[in-house]
């Protein structure tokens, strides 16, 4: 019984290459976590600085010049289907 407690508690025991593959799998995920955290941010300071270039061109121009020049600018969206292609029902 003593040998077979001996050799599960080896076993088992916290040796320096089991700590770090389970600290691996750990860092990795921080290390994700912390990228995307990271591109969540780059997204977000995107987004204020299209912000605040659109309040500065209203500001200068005025919101009709703007509004116009961004519709101009806009493009037309692609059809849901192809044209050649039609729907029909089974019969």
């Amino acid at each position: 019984m003593l040998q077979w407690l001996i050799r599960w508690a080896s076993h088992h025991s916290a040796a320096p290459e089991r700590q770090a593959e389970r600290a691996l799998h750990d860092l990795r995920m921080e290390l994700y976590q912390a990228e995307q955290r990271v591109l969540d941010a780059q997204m977000q300071a995107d987004y204020y600085r299209s912000r605040i270039a659109f309040c500065e061109e209203v500001q200068k121009k005025g919101i009709e010049q703007v509004s116009d020049d961004r519709r101009g600018h806009q493009e037309v969206p692609p059809p849901l289907r192809p044209a050649g292609l039609k729907l029909t029902a089974a019969q």
